[in-house]
């Protein structure tokens, strides 16, 4: 698959600039011990899954990827565990005569499919037990496992249940450090995992040398040139994360769109994408205190600073702790950093979209 492909990649050898962070996800799992892949949107964690994958399956190792962008509850787990299972037929074989005395699973030509049970979370757990009792190792990756965490201590048990009963699966978990997935990693003392916490593995935008080499080799595998000054534009503004570099490449490389557009055309997509993904962060929260505190941190701002344009834009007072909250949360989220005090957005797509007009 070349570089500018847009989908993720799905071989290590595909997946440029990666290949510590993919030896290091495999002697982890190979240790039988669970991973969370953390790092902003767009930095590649799909692609690192997928791609070692392949690696995995060499060595004996089932995998299984479920998608949880949108699932909600127990049944939306359910029914990405079962999309994920569809697509690793070897297993959905071993575990079909146990699955099919599970309430609320059935089997038919497409695969396996979840109906409503009354006790979903017993669903869940024979699900997994039977998965566990196939034989073999196998890892199940859950992307994007901040979606879980309405129901994070339900699920915690089961995780629990799951680790003493069944070492032969290993849990992998990306997603944004908030809800089921800071739980994971900074378990209190009452957690059913405390003492189990998931091994992190930070994934990082490229430096601006790596983005540089990552755009002349993919305009080398399509035989396009490209002038230094405009690969040092578009690291620039791009900042180094794979995802936005990869469209860029794609626009002008793939769609032969000349450089300044195809610059324009990568951060109008991109921001399109970014606005979508923040409405769904923003579902259940005090929307004008939140994009206050992005606006103003898009610029940079220390605390102070954002709590004087939270309060302005408010009308009244607003106390620490809830400034303090949403601070925490953002930064959790990936949406800003700190440093030295100084609180900024990052994302380039994300910084576009709140300097203008087009979110409020």
């Amino acid at each position: 698959m070349p570089l500018f492909s847009l989908h993720p990649k799905e071989k290590t050898e595909e997946l440029f600039g990666r290949e510590n962070e993919i030896e290091e996800l495999v002697r982890l799992i190979r240790a039988k011990r669970w991973v969370a892949i953390l790092g902003p949107r767009m930095v590649g964690k799909t692609s690192l899954v997928k791609a070692t994958n392949k690696k995995l399956e060499s060595m004996g190792i089932k995998t299984i990827y479920v998608n949880l962008w949108g699932a909600r509850g127990t049944h939306g787990l359910l029914n990405a565990l079962a999309q994920g299972l569809n697509q690793e037929r070897s297993i959905l074989q071993k575990i079909m005569s146990i699955g099919e005395r599970i309430e609320g699973v059935s089997f038919g030509a497409g695969g396996i499919s979840i109906s409503l049970s009354r006790k979903p979370m017993t669903t869940m757990w024979e699900l997994l037990a039977a998965i566990g009792k196939q034989g073999g190792d196998c890892t199940i990756e859950l992307d994007e496992v901040q979606e879980l965490s309405v129901i994070s201590g339900h699920l915690l048990k089961l995780l629990a249940n799951i680790f003493n009963t069944y070492p032969n699966i290993v849990f992998i978990f990306t997603g944004s450090m908030f809800g089921l997935l800071k739980t994971l990693l900074e378990p209190k003392s009452t957690s059913p995992l405390y003492g189990r916490s998931p091994a992190k593995l930070y994934l990082q935008p490229f430096t601006r040398e790596k983005a540089a080499e990552f755009l002349r080799k993919g305009f080398q595998e399509y035989r396009e040139p490209i002038k230094e000054a405009e690969i040092n534009e578009a690291v620039e503004k791009l900042d180094g994360i794979p995802g936005w570099l990869t469209l860029y490449g794609n626009n002008a490389a793939v769609q032969k769109m000349p450089h300044d557009k195809a610059l324009q055309e990568t951060i109008s997509e991109g921001t399109k994408i970014v606005k979508d993904e923040l409405e769904h962060f923003l579902e259940g929260r005090d929307r004008t205190l939140y994009i206050t505190t992005l606006k103003v941190t898009a610029i940079s701002a220390r605390w102070k600073e954002i709590k004087n344009a939270i309060e302005a834009r408010k009308g009244s007072s607003v106390n620490d702790a809830t400034i303090q909250n949403i601070i925490e949360n953002l930064k959790a989220a990936m949406l800003i950093e700190e440093h030295e005090g100084v609180y900024t957005v990052k994302d380039p797509m994300l910084k576009a979209l709140l300097l203008t007009s087009q979110i409020t």
